[in-house]
């Protein structure tokens, strides 16, 4: 891993003396590590969430609008807005669920779909990854999947109106955010390299 020039090794990674499973739900499962510091201070119950992998689009039509989501948030008690996103099924590539999850929650498609990054949407306490797709001339050509617990309006909105957003008292997602800035850098500068494979 690359690192500054300036920087130091004083930062070492930790020690996993053992794991056990803390809470096994179907949507959230929790393990509790006993683990030990560079200091050798031991710490006995560091709790992760062993999430799944996600993947998460930014739908364009072909007139420059980005596709956005409105949904209400329970565990922030919010309506907030994003991108489409989801976990990825269990035998998907990463792009395969990419598309699933852009149909299902929003009924648009796209013929291309780029990558334009790998990020960790909360590394101290969660182990899945997200992967960030952008969909360029998207068609509301598909077909939109009901779930009683993920009610939605899909919604069009101009780059100007989506960086509003981030001016506005309203609570914003921070994947939200990142995902909007990886796009915006990529419609920019078109296009740059993306090593991870699909």
């Amino acid at each position: 891993m690359n690192k500054p020039d300036n920087a130091s090794d004083t930062v070492r990674p930790w020690k996993t003396i053992s794991s056990s499973l803390a809470l096994d739900e179907k949507w959230f499962r929790v393990r509790k590590d006993v683990v030990q510091l560079p200091s050798g201070k031991i710490v006995d119950d560091y709790f992760v969430w062993e999430s799944p992998h996600i993947v998460k689009v930014v739908p364009v039509t072909p007139d420059g609008k980005f596709v956005v989501v409105r949904q209400y948030r329970h565990a922030v008690g919010k309506i907030t807005h994003q991108f489409p996103a989801g976990a990825v099924d269990k035998g998907e590539t990463l792009e395969q669920g990419a598309r699933r999850e852009l149909e299902e929650e929003t009924g648009y498609t796209a013929a291309e779909i780029i990558h334009l990054g790998t990020g960790a949407p909360y590394a101290t306490k969660i182990t899945g990854l997200m992967d960030v797709y952008l969909a360029p001339n998207a068609a509301l050509n598909g077909h939109r999947h009901y779930d009683e617990q993920e009610e939605t309006e899909v919604v069009t909105m101009t780059a100007d109106e989506l960086l509003n957003l981030f001016n506005a008292p309203d609570l914003q997602q921070m994947d939200f955010f990142a995902a909007t800035f990886l796009a915006l850098r990529y419609l920019k500068h078109g296009g740059y390299s993306s090593t991870r494979a699909a």
